[in-house]
């Protein structure tokens, strides 16, 4: 066995492969599975398909010269179930890196999964799946794929995919309790009367209030805020926690790059709030290297971007079955010293396992109560936009007009 043994499993072995080495290699055991047939006429032709498609890139890695710059031939990688080592796999799927329409998230695609024509292979697509699952939530990742037929809708449906549409109109991703690391959904409300028509849909009084304080910092020689560092300070009745978490883009305009929240020394974000030049002092992960890892001893190293306030009423997310995990719907109202009127927002924070599920109960609940709610796609980076525009937030950030409205946004700035 030429490949990487990844996890030993009750029934069988997973392997990586490197690419182009062994391309040679599954291209001819693909070859051995070309046709033949095995169960329903439907699974013959996406089977065949699969192999067909999967053979022609694997031949087509390990043949074709790599671009200039050196780049590898091959942009995918190949997974695939033993029931033993020596033995030729029972199934292979390939898989690459792609965006995932939510950030800061990347996708895990996969781009075909093909089982051996033999009963012996019987479920072992499914057990691959879920390999896959786990090598995803291990890089931080999302498994997403494609079906492209009833049929295989279906097949999917019932090995726990779900459609999210309302990030991709193609993307299936799996439910459940699964591994991996919290995502954070945040939808824009249009206008002050969606905020009060969300607040009232909740007869009892919220779960628990809270207030953040927020601001963005950047190094002075930094015109274009390419790097910034986010520290948010939060108080939920007695209880107090900082976080921090720097946010990069590669050019103005561009949208910016959420890097991990980092727990911090309430103290020591306030003592930066009041001045900036305390950053130099920290000794957090995120603020190495902040500003071009250069420490000045002069005072002014570092500047405000923007600040922020921002009242918190959290409800539970009703509706979510307890195998999703509990979630709360956090109803924001963020205030701007540019802005005589808050900008609302909802955030939510789930599994990735319930992401599916919240947004389909999210958007049902808009609906019910007519509230408009626009999806944000960076849910970390938004109110920096906001911030950082300066007065100039109604070019910067304009709103999309949400479904089903027929009344012009007039200019709302959210995004």
């Amino acid at each position: 066995m030429e490949g990487e043994l990844i996890a030993q499993l009750d029934t069988g072995s997973l392997v990586l492969w490197l690419l182009p080495q062994h391309a040679l290699r599954l291209a001819a055991w693909l070859s051995e599975w070309e046709g033949r047939s095995h169960g329903s006429h439907e699974g013959n032709f996406w089977r065949q398909r699969m192999i067909v498609a999967m053979k022609k890139r694997l031949e087509s890695a390990a043949f074709d010269e790599p671009p200039r710059g050196g780049a590898p031939a091959a942009d995918f990688r190949v997974y695939s179930v033993h029931q033993a080592l020596a033995e030729a796999p029972l199934a292979i799927a390939a898989v690459s890196d792609r965006p995932f329409p939510l950030e800061p998230l990347g996708a895990l695609h996969v781009d075909a999964i093909v089982t051996q024509p033999d009963a012996s292979a019987r479920g072992l697509g499914a057990v691959l799946l879920r390999c896959l699952v786990q090598q995803a939530a291990a890089a931080n990742q999302v498994l997403v794929l494609e079906p492209q037929s009833a049929g295989l809708e279906a097949y999917f449906t019932r090995l726990g995919f779900q459609h999210i549409e309302e990030l991709d109109p193609y993307l299936w991703v799996p439910s459940g309790a699964l591994p991996g690391r919290d995502v954070d959904v945040r939808y824009v409300l249009v206008q002050d009367e969606d905020y009060q028509r969300l607040v009232a849909a909740f007869k009892r009084p919220p779960a628990w209030t809270g207030v953040t304080e927020e601001i963005f910092l950047s190094a002075r020689q930094d015109t274009a805020a390419l790097d910034v560092m986010a520290l948010r300070v939060s108080s939920q009745g007695t209880s107090r926690r900082a976080f921090a978490r720097r946010m990069q883009r590669e050019a103005p305009g561009q949208a910016y790059k959420a890097g991990d929240v980092e727990d911090v020394d309430p103290a020591e974000v306030m003592a930066i709030m009041r001045g900036p030049e305390k950053l130099e002092e920290v000794d957090w992960a995120c603020a190495q290297d902040f500003g071009g890892g250069s420490r000045s001893s002069l005072p002014g190293h570092y500047s405000g971007l923007g600040r922020c306030s921002v009242s918190q009423k959290a409800f539970p997310l009703p509706g979510l079955l307890p195998a999703y995990g509990k979630a709360d719907l956090v109803i924001e109202s963020l205030e701007l010293q540019m802005r005589t009127d808050p900008v609302y927002s909802v955030s939510i924070c789930c599994k990735v396992g319930a992401l599916a599920e919240v947004l389909d109960i999210s958007r049902n609940l808009f609906s019910n109560f007519r509230v408009r709610a626009v999806l944000h796609r960076n849910p970390v980076a938004w109110d920096l936009e906001v911030v950082q525009s300066d007065g100039l937030a109604y070019a910067a950030i304009q709103s999309q007009q949400p479904p089903g409205d027929e009344k012009k946004s007039d200019d709302m700035d959210i995004f």
